[in-house]
């Protein structure tokens, strides 16, 4: 509708076809299509501005969601490592605890079978010191 009523004011020369002394009243309802298509992008910017700021809100929610929900399976996942950190020790603690109990019932049964050579030495020892008159 605007293009044929804009036509009418064509001309290849670019002078209106149809210019009066009146071009105001000629014009005034394409001024009045001018404000109408003003008004409603107006309202469609408002829409969108409106429809922007509910997503972004939408969107940091979800944000903090997603953060909240991270820090708290972070949290989880520490805690577990933890956990399997202390048992890997604790396995650690054994084994060595183990070792140490092997090492320790080794050497007491070396020191058990050297026992009766170093006493038979000790009394040979003993037998060979001369006699003192007390």
């Amino acid at each position: 509708m605007l293009r044929r009523f804009l036509d009418r004011f064509r001309r290849t020369s670019g002078v209106p076809a149809a210019a009066s002394d009146d071009l105001g009243v000629e014009l005034a309802p394409l001024f009045v299509l001018l404000d109408a298509i003003d008004a409603e992008a107006a309202e469609v910017r408002a829409a969108a501005e409106r429809s922007a700021r509910a997503e972004l809100g939408e969107a940091s929610e979800e944000v903090e969601a997603i953060l909240t929900g991270g820090g708290e399976q972070a949290e989880a996942e520490w805690a577990e490592a933890a956990k399997a950190a202390r048992r890997a020790a604790g396995a650690d603690v054994r084994r060595i605890v183990a070792t140490g109990e092997a090492e320790a019932a080794r050497i007491r049964a070396r020191g058990r079978e050297r026992i009766p050579a170093l006493a038979a030495d000790v009394v040979r020892r003993i037998q060979g010191f001369p006699e003192q008159a007390p």
